[in-house]
């Protein structure tokens, strides 16, 4: 189970949103919705060390295991956030394939190709990810975090650049793996229509 201990974060010595406490199953996805500025992204930041002049606070455990600077969540999550952030001098597949550097080459073409299909950019693994539309270059970002089946995803407003029709397409394809992997799911929106099926778990954030 993944579980989260009167978890917020701090800033300046002061809380940016009221502690959280929940435990998750795994193949459960935890949605944070609620305006800007509630600290939402900051805590996806935070939960992977990666928010300068941000503490984390409270306890994370996941699969039993204390995540702490010495067990870092990072090293079995991958994000995707509001930017892409894609690597210009490499193509779409090979920037897909950087998240598997765990995984034997002979399966990383088989794997791009794959989770290309199944986002609709089929037969794109040799394109220049820059000369893609932003809806396109967001899915070889959600490509890349599905590509090693991660423990955790850590989704930052994923469907905000996609046009309706993809948006739940590509929903399918996050909250279907996330599903058949057992793995767990926080994700980040503004947008009620973003959150997964009923019977998942729902913070709403208000502000202090």
């Amino acid at each position: 189970m993944l579980t989260l201990d009167n978890v917020s974060v701090k800033r300046a010595n002061s809380l940016l949103f009221e502690p959280i406490s929940c435990v998750m199953k795994p193949g459960e996805i935890l949605t944070f919705q609620g305006e800007s500025g509630r600290g939402k992204s900051t805590l996806l930041h935070a939960l992977i060390h990666e928010e300068p002049q941000v503490e984390l606070v409270g306890q994370v455990t996941l699969d039993g295991q204390c995540m702490d600077m010495s067990v870092r969540l990072s090293e079995c999550a991958q994000t995707v956030f509001q930017d892409p952030m894609l690597f210009s001098h490499l193509s779409v597949g090979a920037n897909i394939a950087l998240s598997m550097h765990r995984f034997p080459r002979s399966e990383h073409e088989r794997r791009v190709n794959a989770l290309l299909n199944q986002l609709g950019l089929d037969g794109m693994a040799r394109e220049d990810p820059f000369r893609l539309s932003r809806g396109q270059m967001m899915r070889v970002a959600v490509a890349r975090a599905l590509a090693p089946h991660p423990r955790l995803l850590l989704l930052d407003e994923p469907f905000s650049a996609l046009d309706i029709e993809t948006r739940e397409h590509v929903k399918t394809v996050l909250f279907g793996q996330i599903k058949n992997d057992q793995s767990y799911g926080i994700l980040v929106t503004h947008h009620a229509e973003d959150r997964p099926p009923e019977g998942e778990c729902i913070c709403l954030m208000p502000s202090l």
